[in-house]
């Protein structure tokens, strides 16, 4: 073992007590800047999970649709909503073969509304999510006529 004189220790002493830690400030800055970027990345999650909510309405509201296609196909008609509305596809007439075997909800959780005959397609069908506010109209909803 080395020898030290107590000179040798007063120095290392000075030394490690003057650099001790961070101060309040130090801490304070380092926070609100880890803040800012939690809130920035956030806000930047909330809109990417919204945008992927509404493609996937718009991706189930086309395969609905198709559905409803091979229906009309099937059966020579469209299933009219006075009848059961998409609830045919799953239960089709004649103990037929169900043509989708779940009818989805909408990412909010919602039932889409079918209406056959349709208002804006008057030939076939409407079908639409009313997005996420769940009320109709106010530009958020997804509607089959605008796809």
């Amino acid at each position: 073992m080395i020898p030290v004189s107590d000179e040798k220790l007063l120095c290392i002493s000075k030394i490690s007590s003057t650099q001790k830690g961070f101060t309040l400030i130090e801490i304070m800055v380092v926070i609100t800047i880890l803040g800012l970027l939690a809130g920035v990345i956030g806000v930047a999650v909330v809109n990417q999970l919204e945008d992927s909510r509404v493609q996937t309405a718009q991706i189930q509201l086309k395969q609905i649709a198709d559905a409803v296609d091979l229906y009309q196909v099937k059966y020579g008609k469209y299933p009219a909503t006075a009848e059961g509305g998409l609830e045919l596809l799953k239960a089709p007439p004649n103990n037929g073969k169900p043509v989708m075997d779940k009818i989805p909800k909408d990412p909010w959780d919602s039932e889409y509304v079918y209406i056959c005959p349709g208002m804006h397609n008057q030939a076939k069908y409407d079908i639409e999510s009313y997005g996420p506010d769940g009320v109709d109209g106010g530009g958020d909803d997804i509607e089959s006529w605008s796809l």
